[in-house]
């Protein structure tokens, strides 16, 4: 059952509205970069990396890191991880330092329990004293990176690094990894579909399982239902292009799929206890 009275026809293929600006720091033929994050404090205007994810530890610093519509402190010895199109802007008041990885899933492809890992991560991290040897490990992996050692050596880091900040005091304790697996089938397939596909038993047809198991497996992970699955991906598209757009409520209805603005007001008071146009003026305050 659908919980919204979304558009039932095939979705124009510009239904995700991109005046949120899309950077790429990897170039497009490449899998991974390793570089050391730029000792500038130049505020940046919020943008999505489309097709990588980023991994951000930072050993000095101030200021603030928005993510979605997240603002986090910047401090010494934090660390952030983005996830396929994030939306994120710095503002910083103390110059940083530390490092930045950039990479695609392809990258891991002898490393699938690390890709599935990632959804383990939560956006943020604290690098603890008794951790520090992490920032050893990443210069060792920046070495390597530059000397043009193999994407078999990179890997092999990148998978080393990955396992490392999963046993950082934040990140979300280990679960068991088939269920991380099918966790990150439909993960993966929200991200791709969200704008189409609103139903569970869509997501459950596509990853060949019931309704009963989908919702077993986002309960044991997530602690919710699949459909509140899906509709945090849409809440989180749509206070993006709240947050970082100026475009009508309607225009962000339509790229959204929904039928039209009303549903859409009344789809998103209903999780924010706020229409749009009050989230985005309590936002930009």
């Amino acid at each position: 059952m659908l919980f919204y009275n979304f558009c039932t026809q095939k979705p124009p293929v510009h239904q995700i509205d991109m005046s949120i600006g899309v950077k790429s720091k990897l170039e497009s033929e490449a899998l991974l970069k390793v570089s050391r994050m730029k000792p500038v404090i130049k505020p940046t205007i919020p943008h999505r990396h489309a097709g990588y994810h980023e991994l951000i530890f930072l050993s000095k610093g101030a200021g603030s890191h928005t993510i979605g519509d997240e603002k986090f402190d910047v401090t010494p010895n934090t660390g952030y991880y983005l996830g396929l199109s994030e939306v994120h802007c710095w503002d910083f008041s103390k110059i940083p330092d530390g490092y930045v990885i950039l990479f695609k899933e392809e990258v891991l492809s002898q490393y699938p329990n690390a890709v599935n890992s990632l959804f383990q991560l939560t956006k943020t991290f604290e690098i603890a004293d008794t951790e520090q040897q992490i920032f050893a490990q990443l210069e060792t992996f920046q070495k390597e990176y530059k000397k043009g050692s193999s994407l078999h050596v990179l890997a092999a880091h990148l998978n080393l690094l990955i396992l490392t900040t999963l046993n950082l005091p934040s990140s979300s304790p280990k679960l068991d990894s088939t269920v991380i697996d099918q966790l990150a089938l439909f993960k993966r397939l929200i991200n791709e579909h969200f704008a189409q596909l609103k139903n569970v038993q869509e997501y459950a047809d596509l990853m060949k399982i019931s309704v009963r198991k989908l919702n077993t497996i986002c309960k044991t992970t997530l602690h919710t239902n699949a459909r509140e699955v899906i509709k945090e991906r849409i809440l989180i598209e749509a206070k993006n292009l709240l947050t970082h757009t100026n475009n009508q409520v309607t225009e962000i209805a339509y790229s959204l799929n929904f039928t039209d603005s009303s549903n859409f007001v009344k789809f998103f008071k209903q999780q924010t206890n706020l229409t749009p146009l009050e989230y985005r003026s309590k936002i930009k305050v």
